[in-house]
């Protein structure tokens, strides 16, 4: 299969598009179509459109589309209710995922705590450092994207309209970058000490705030600096982990264990995983109504897990990883408008030199079949499913090539959507 777009958006995706705008209260700035199908790396719209899936629905669908053990687990449930309040009604898919999920964690990990989405695990994550460390404030890093919900979001500082008009708890925020962990020493001594300090959170590989790469230096600095001090650290692994980057966390490309992390996204539910001693021991101190979101998000999860271990697929992120790594160096060579090529395994982008003409190459990049979000002040990620193959890294990095060559023959964006994606 390959991407063939005859008009975006085309009249069936506008329709629904309108419509949406005028009911839907949370409306973002959505893709120019309208999802029907998909196959592999591919998707169909409404209108009959094909597009190569370099998105992967906000690196929420690992395996691509249709993979043959997630339509397997798809034809068992036909039984309702699908939706078990899963703290207090026990499932057999819930404990499968847990235990699928702590097998595939460090050894000391051996607890996980089920919920809906990346914000929840957060927040749980956030609640359980504090019963531990009953400091007045938190650390996390500049361009950091943590969630929705108002204690992530205080953790959150990629962009303003994420933030603006809502309260915030007390947070510091410390640099991306090679000076985090002594700034991090001189906040504590300025704060008054380690005690006054709850947690720091930080990802490995920033996902909303531009797919920056920790230097290692940064996280083993800051693990070396929180353990000293017995500050927990936690990782959030939403975006980058669960086998993204060629590892299952991306931590772990750096040698170091946190005190706890937090996954959502390819996991098909939230959750946080730590050690049990951990989390509050009081029961009913953190909770979820549905513990996981539904039967089949749980049993998605698990079998999610199941195919990267069987189909070897953190080897095919990183061997197609590097080849994409590759192919987008091979670009910044010939446009010199392209900048900043990098990636871990298949969590890779480059850079444009400002908004506005990082959203003028994304239009035409939908225009010309390939689905790729913005991220950060100018970048572009690339993000295709763990099953990718050296042929659709070569379509992609086509319709790139051609799209710049648009671009700087027309300067007037074409007005499509925004891919200025939120998460």
């Amino acid at each position: 299969m390959r991407a063939k777009v005859s008009r975006v958006p085309g009249p069936k995706s506008k329709k629904a598009l309108e419509k949406m705008q005028r009911l839907n209260g949370g409306w973002g700035l959505p893709l120019p179509m309208v999802f029907e199908s998909g196959q592999g790396s591919y998707f169909r719209d409404v209108d009959g459109n094909v597009f190569l899936d370099f998105a992967s629905q906000v690196a929420s669908s690992p395996l691509g589309y249709n993979h043959p053990a997630l339509s397997a687990v798809l034809k068992n449930y036909s039984r309702a209710p699908v939706k078990i309040a899963g703290q207090d009604f026990i499932v057999p898919e819930h404990m499968e995922m847990i235990e699928e999920l702590v097998n595939v964690s460090p050894p000391e990990m051996n607890a996980a705590f089920l919920v809906n989405s990346g914000a929840e695990a957060v927040e749980n994550a956030i609640k359980s450092a504090l019963r531990r460390c009953h400091g007045y404030y938190g650390a996390s890093f500049e361009y950091a994207f943590h969630g929705r919900t108002l204690g992530a979001l205080s953790c959150t500082n990629s962009k303003i309209v994420h933030k603006a008009g809502y309260w915030t708890f007390p947070i510091q925020r410390l640099p991306f970058d090679e000076r985090a962990p002594e700034l991090l020493e001189e906040m504590i001594k300025r704060e008054g000490g380690a005690e006054n300090l709850s947690f720091v959170i930080v990802e490995a590989v920033q996902g909303e705030g531009g797919y920056n790469i920790a230097p290692d230096s940064l996280m083993k600095g800051i693990r070396k600096v929180t353990r000293g001090h017995g500050i927990p650290l936690i990782c959030d692994e939403i975006q980058c982990g669960m086998g993204r980057t060629g590892k299952w966390w991306a931590f772990e490309h750096y040698g170091i264990k946190p005190d706890v992390f937090c996954a959502a996204k390819a996991l098909q539910v939230g959750a946080t995983i730590a050690n049990r001693s951990f989390f509050p021991p009081e029961p009913s101190s953190i909770s979820s109504t549905w513990g996981g979101g539904s039967v089949i998000d749980l049993a998605m999860g698990a079998a999610t897990i199941k195919a990267i271990k069987k189909e070897r697929l953190l080897s095919n992120c990183t061997r197609m990883g590097g080849y994409l790594l590759k192919r987008l160096h091979e670009l910044a060579a010939k446009h010199p408008e392209v900048t900043g090529p990098r990636g871990l395994g298949l969590m890779c982008a480059f850079d444009l030199a400002d908004k506005k003409a990082r959203d003028h190459v994304a239009e035409h990049l939908i225009a010309n079949g390939l689905v790729a979000l913005g991220a950060g002040r100018k970048s572009i990620r690339l993000i295709p499913p763990y099953t990718v193959s050296e042929k659709e890294i070569d379509e992609a990095v086509e319709i790139i090539d051609k799209s710049l060559v648009e671009v700087r023959k027309e300067r007037k964006p074409r007005g499509l959507s925004p891919v200025e994606h939120a998460i």
